[in-house]
């Protein structure tokens, strides 16, 4: 498969363009919202291929605390969901100087890539590369993350994850230019450290899933996956007595949760931030 094709089967809530899938998810999708009120009726267990822990004690955030869907209401998200179908927003995004003197830290345990493609034409949005994990691995089968894994001895976190994304996806380095790098996440199964990197994707490279990892190679443009609509949060107790938020991205009969959904809020979250920098540096302009 070429990055710049619609693969055979994927998440119908996002891609309008291809083949409908078991059951009208859009559909389902969109009666829910427009009965219950947007945000409402999100995270049914029950309708999700995933299984989410019911953890007792867990309590469903009202309103979402991320940055984005602050920014979509403040700008627009019509507006903000335009921005993110050009690359240059992302590109531009990890152009920003970053802070003086990060604080010291060793490596992470284990390391991603969120390659991006397209949003280089009207005709092609940006997409977020997304797999579905083998149904026969035994951590976390089925879930929606992001290529990558755990670190060999002597090995860079970004070469791990530039390692695992050609050992998943056939992805090479040779057709990925990183941009940068997201906060570390901490994997509340293993309390492990990721790190995650964003980069974008040269031309139409092989993209497909190695079928010893991965069921399904998945294209999600990043406009839709910035609804607020489709995101939702809770609050888990977890031991010691801490209370941890955690970010669910509903997708119809998918749901992206844990760790790789923190990290596409992160990249939403950053991406926000520029687009509404660059909203009101237009409003500014305007009243001039």
């Amino acid at each position: 498969m070429r990055a710049g094709q619609e693969p055979g089967r994927v998440l119908g809530s996002l891609q309008g363009s291809c083949p409908a899938p078991r059951r009208n998810l859009e559909g389902r999708l969109s009666r829910r919202l427009s009965i219950e009120g947007v945000g409402e009726g999100l995270g049914d267990r029950m309708a999700f291929r995933q299984v989410i822990p019911d953890v007792p004690g867990r309590v469903r955030e009202g309103r979402p605390t991320a940055g984005f869907v602050e920014a979509a209401g403040r700008i627009g998200y019509d507006a903000f969901a335009a921005a993110l179908k050009d690359v240059r927003l992302l590109e531009a995004a990890f152009d920003l100087p970053e802070p003086e003197d990060p604080p010291p830290h060793g490596l992470p345990a284990a390391a991603v890539l969120l390659p991006v493609v397209g949003g280089r034409s009207a005709e092609e949005e940006a997409k977020l590369v997304v797999i579905r994990r083998a149904a026969h691995l035994r951590s976390n089968p089925g879930e929606l993350a992001f290529a990558g894994g755990h670190l060999e001895p002597g090995e860079s976190a970004l070469d791990a994850a530039l390692r695992e994304t050609t050992e998943e996806v056939f992805l090479e380095p040779r057709h990925v230019r990183v941009l940068g790098e997201l906060s570390e996440v901490i994997r509340r199964t293993r309390d492990e450290s990721i790190q995650p990197f964003v980069a974008t994707v040269d031309g139409a490279p092989r993209i497909e899933g190695n079928p010893a990892e991965v069921d399904e190679v998945l294209f999600l443009p990043l406009a839709r996956l910035a609804d607020p609509g489709r995101y939702f949060e809770e609050v888990w107790p977890m031991p010691g007595g801490d209370l941890r938020t955690m970010h669910f991205f509903d997708l119809g009969e998918d749901v992206m949760w844990g760790a790789s959904a923190h990290m596409l809020v992160l990249l939403l979250d950053k991406l926000a931030a520029v687009a509404a920098a660059g909203a009101g540096e237009s409003e500014g302009r305007g009243d001039g």
